[in-house]
């Protein structure tokens, strides 16, 4: 799967390594979805992904995983 963009979350809830590993594993799930680099002490997690995921889609991964997502930001690759 080529990497066409990249999307910014930032996310409310994660406290340590264990979050970030939840958070990595449920949206590593998502079909677009190829890579995934969480940052506990900011909130923020980069997607690399195919095409763009939903704000629909990326909100319930988040809120399945225990955490809240907050924005949604696309990014340049």
């Amino acid at each position: 799967m080529d990497v066409t963009s990249k999307q910014e979350l930032t996310v409310n809830g994660m406290t340590c390594s264990h979050c970030a590993q939840t958070l990595t594993t449920v949206l590593s799930a998502l079909s677009s979805v190829e890579n995934v680099d969480v940052d506990v002490t900011s909130g923020r997690v980069i997607l690399d992904v195919a095409h763009p995921l939903s704000t629909n889609a990326l909100t319930q991964a988040v809120s399945e995983a225990g955490f809240e997502l907050t924005a949604i930001r696309e990014r340049a690759r």
